[in-house]
């Protein structure tokens, strides 16, 4: 299955304020995801019917 993702404006706005050892931490989750965003090291869980709607 192939996925396509783009950050959002806000996403780099958040992502400049962070020190650099949360960043190095986010490029990992980041690189994780984008391999498989499953990946069970991302702690995935699945959306409920609420979380759904909106």
């Amino acid at each position: 299955m192939s996925y396509r993702y783009r950050a959002s404006e806000t996403f780099w706005k958040k992502f400049y304020r962070l020190s650099s050892k949360q960043k190095e931490s986010v490029r990992l989750a980041w690189s994780i995801f984008k391999r498989n965003p499953f990946d069970p090291r991302l702690g995935p869980h699945r959306i409920n019917s609420l979380s759904a709607q909106y």
